[in-house]
């Protein structure tokens, strides 16, 4: 599936890839999650109304070392919340062209379980306490301004919960 998308003036070609070669994943430029808890809700966030809502997320720091730290961490940093680290699954790779550098970038979109969710806290990348929300999936699309590509996206990380019985709590 391929999709375009026109953010801060400019065009990028996105391409979701359910296969992929794993060398890859060292080259990521974004790790956000489809992150649900036991009741089967969505967790989003948003730093100012004029950014809008995301999935919790972000760019991997070196010292996370791979894509799950990097989830676990900026879920932290953005939403308060923790994960269950064995819960996370990846759900694909999106390609973007051209990427923010010029270059092909890639963004990993994962599916995993929160164990706990703590009052919030400044997110220390932003400077300020993000609005965090806790939806249905089906009102995803309501927050999401993805079009199809954002439902097919949400349809693949269910799949997963379903399969991989991640609602299911330890």
């Amino acid at each position: 599936m391929k999709d375009i998308l026109k953010w801060e003036g400019k065009i990028y070609e996105m391409e979701w890839l359910d296969k992929f070669d794993p060398s890859i994943l060292r080259k990521l430029k974004q790790v956000y999650g489809f992150l649900f808890t036991e009741e089967g809700k969505l967790c989003i966030v948003r730093p100012t109304k004029r950014r809008g809502w995301r999935l919790p997320g972000g760019g991997p720091e070196p010292e996370d070392g791979d894509w799950k730290r990097t989830v676990m961490r900026e879920s932290k940093e953005e939403a308060d919340i923790n994960l269950d680290e064995d819960s996370l699954k990846i759900v694909g790779l999106i390609k973007v062209t051209p990427g923010s550098d010029g270059k092909i970038d890639y963004a990993l979109r994962v599916v995993g379980r929160i164990i706990s969710i703590d009052h919030q806290t400044e997110d220390i990348a932003e400077g300020l306490i993000n609005e965090r929300r806790f939806i249905l999936p089906k009102d995803f699309s309501k927050f999401m301004k993805w079009g199809k590509f954002g439902e097919y996206q949400l349809e693949k990380a269910l799949s997963l919960l379903e399969n991989e019985s991640l609602r299911d709590p330890k």
